[in-house]
């Protein structure tokens, strides 16, 4: 167990890890922030291909 804590405590020490650290959080916020927006651009072509599909029954 001492050889983990050693471990991390170098790692918050040195500038490497607080800049992983720095590009985790980015990554994370950038994720939070498209996600939705994916869910709701996927809604609106499932929508659009549904009133496509509609249309096509109907004159096929």
């Amino acid at each position: 167990m001492g050889a983990v804590a050693n471990y991390l405590k170098r790692f918050v020490r040195e500038e490497d890890g607080v800049t992983i650290v720095e590009m985790v959080i980015i990554v994370a916020v950038i994720l939070i922030l498209i996600i939705p927006a994916l869910a709701d651009l996927g809604t609106a072509e499932d929508e659009k291909l549904k009133d496509l599909r509609q249309k096509l029954d109907k004159n096929g």
